[in-house]
């Protein structure tokens, strides 16, 4: 009787090794599709020319996919950012950048980008650029980084 208990324990101790392997080898595989998809997401996106770049930081990149979603759906109303901190005014975005060398160069690209107030400081920029411009910003040779301005508020 003793036999037949131990049997079907170690019985029982395989069916639970095999449950394990089986979520293991299931979680593998879903793991892998989600990864797939993320990079052929990626891969689309760069095909369509929204070209992800070390120079632009993901605020930016993030306002420009969402106000070129807001255009497309026929833009009713004033376009405000789900990134509160990201400040909009009219279709232009408070940006700061930052020049590889020399800032001359780089400030007259960005006006000539439609950048408006342009206040430099050091190697850095200040402006309200078009939220359409914002791809542009990566073509820029001087551009060393770009980023939405962020306001203190006491």
């Amino acid at each position: 009787m003793q036999a037949g208990f131990s049997r079907m324990i170690a019985g029982a101790r395989n069916a639970n090794n095999i449950a394990s392997t089986n979520v293991s080898l299931a979680l593998f595989v879903v793991s892998t599709i989600f990864l797939a998809s993320c990079v052929t997401s990626d891969l689309h996106s760069a095909e369509q020319g929204q070209k992800r770049t070390a120079k632009i930081a993901p605020e930016l990149s993030a306002l420009y996919d969402e106000h070129s979603a807001y255009l497309a759906a026929g833009g009713g109303g004033a376009f405000r950012p789900q990134n509160v901190l990201v400040r909009v005014v009219e279709d232009r975005v408070l940006i700061d950048a930052v020049a590889s060398g020399d800032v001359k160069p780089l400030q007259s690209d960005l006006v000539n980008l439609g950048a408006k107030d342009a206040v430099v400081f050091g190697r850095m920029i200040s402006c309200q650029l078009p939220i359409a411009a914002i791809p542009d910003l990566a073509k820029l040779s001087g551009l060393q980084f770009a980023r939405a301005a962020g306001g203190v508020t006491r």
